[in-house]
């Protein structure tokens, strides 16, 4: 009698011992630039930063999974100063298990992005990212399959087609269509014997623009387990997929947690946002350290007076103030016959009144040097005519340009001269269009080129500085 006891027991343990321990998954997303923690509330507590969320795992003994949705940068200065290349040595000091990106982390150009790939250490899969040949971008992974505590775990990653078509300075880089994409990664991903899908989602559930959110993943792609996406918690109705969505700023780390049961399936889970208490958890030194160093850097800019300007100069539109002035800049300090700023690496606009290099680095906030070049009139004409035809026609100063409605041009002036032919122009530009020529590849036929070390925001810098504030602020192109 006994031993028929002992032998019911064994049994009824090993039963109970059919069911997995449970998986815990953590996640971020929408980090945005906030790398550090932010004093709130009326008690004054510090919460958020990746000193706080690196002393958390510090103290874990499970073991666990670490998950990044995406949108690294935001449109903090964190972001502007770190790019894509100093946000990834920073999240590498965690122990990330994979991250997704975002199109807004690709925005600073394909030399941020090839130099953050080139030394970076944590997983990166981006499923619908692809080169102009249809490859796989060195430095990222179209999936990840990984072994975690006996499960054959799927990850997948998206962006923001959409979102990404938007970008210039890619270099060669094209977005796929979301959902085509991965459908047939999952089908594949299936045939491997994945127990679990997971998707790192950058897009946001339900976008107002109209393009492709989780929710249509949700619809198309029934055989996705889990959806890691970004957004405060809501309820979602799905009788099948887990969607997970975690706060932006970094405030707070999302926590799945998942229970199997013998078949390796998914029984129950839980879903729960941990706040980052920093006098809680406290703050890993050396990443305090670093973090903080940033912040310093962060303050000097936003506070640093450039001088003050009694007009707002706006960013955006093919008139753009911005624009021009930053053209008639270029064009004083390289004392060239022609200024040119392309419209699109402009940012923030620059507000009346007293300005920081805060400011200047919110308006100009990509790293552009310029560059001096010397093409014949022949060239120019042919380079402005292909420019007028695009739909970034650039800011210019020291020239006039008519053109009819058919955007043939009829008249160009320079220095109130009309244009010849056979005679060399100098010409102030960003080196950028050199590199990414959509409109300018005339400009390849130039007689001469010279790059300086100094960025468009350092010139614009030194007419501000030295009062050279007085420009004419209309449009190089004019119609007849």
């Amino acid at each position: 009698m006994k031993k028929f006891l002992l032998i019911l027991l064994c049994l009824s343990f090993c039963a109970c011992n059919d069911n997995k321990a449970p998986v815990e998954i953590y996640h971020t997303g929408a980090i945005s630039g906030y790398f550090y923690a932010h004093t709130l509330g009326e008690d004054n507590k510090s919460f958020g930063g990746l000193p706080a969320l690196k002393n958390l795992f510090l103290k874990k003994q499970m073991p666990f999974l670490l998950f990044d949705s995406g949108n690294l940068l935001g449109t903090t200065l964190e972001g502007q100063f770190t790019k894509l290349t100093g946000s990834l040595k920073l999240l590498s000091t965690l122990p990330y298990t994979a991250i997704t990106l975002s199109a807004e982390d690709l925005k600073f150009g394909i030399n941020d992005i090839t130099s953050a790939l080139k030394d970076n250490k944590i997983p990166i899969v981006v499923t619908n990212l692809k080169t102009q040949s249809g490859k796989t971008p060195d430095g990222i992974k179209k999936y990840l399959l990984i072994d975690f505590e006996g499960l054959k775990i799927a990850v997948l990653g998206v962006l923001s087609k959409q979102d990404f078509d938007k970008l210039f300075r890619t270099g060669g880089l094209q977005a796929e269509d979301e959902i085509e994409s991965l459908r047939p990664q999952i089908e594949n991903l299936k045939t491997q014997g994945a127990d679990l899908i997971i998707l790192l989602s950058s897009l946001g559930f339900e976008r107002q623009d109209q393009s492709v959110g989780d929710k249509a993943l949700l619809e198309e792609l029934q055989d996705l387990d889990i959806i890691l996406g970004i957004g405060n918690r809501e309820v979602h109705d799905s009788s099948r997929i887990i969607i997970n969505q975690v706060p932006p700023n970094l405030q707070k780390v999302a926590l799945l947690t998942l229970n199997f049961n013998k078949n390796k399936q998914i029984s129950s889970y839980n879903q729960e946002d941990i706040s980052l208490d920093a006098s809680f958890f406290g703050e890993e030194e050396n990443l305090l350290q670093e973090v903080n160093s940033l912040k310093q850097q962060v303050a000097k800019t936003q506070t640093r007076h450039i001088t003050k300007i009694d007009m707002y100069l706006e960013g955006q539109g093919q008139n753009s103030d911005l624009g021009l002035y930053a053209a008639a800049c270029l064009k004083r300090w390289g004392k060239t016959n022609i200024g040119l700023m392309n419209l699109e690496a402009l940012g923030e606009d620059l507000p009346q009144g007293n300005v920081t290099e805060g400011n200047l680095y919110q308006s100009f906030p990509f790293d552009d040097k310029v560059m001096f070049l010397k093409i014949y009139g022949e060239e120019l004409f042919k380079a402005l005519e292909n420019n007028l035809n695009t739909q970034h026609p650039a800011a210019l100063s020291g020239i006039e340009i008519f053109y009819d409605n058919d955007k043939k041009i009829k008249k160009i002036l320079i220095d109130g001269k009309p244009l010849q032919k056979n005679q060399l122009y100098d010409i102030a530009l960003p080196d950028h269009i050199i590199g990414n020529l959509d409109g300018y590849e005339d400009f390849l036929n130039m007689y001469e080129f010279k790059n300086t070390d100094r960025t468009v925001r350092d010139i614009v810098t030194w007419c501000l500085s030295r009062k050279n504030t007085g420009f004419d602020n209309k449009s190089a192109w004019q119609q007849i």
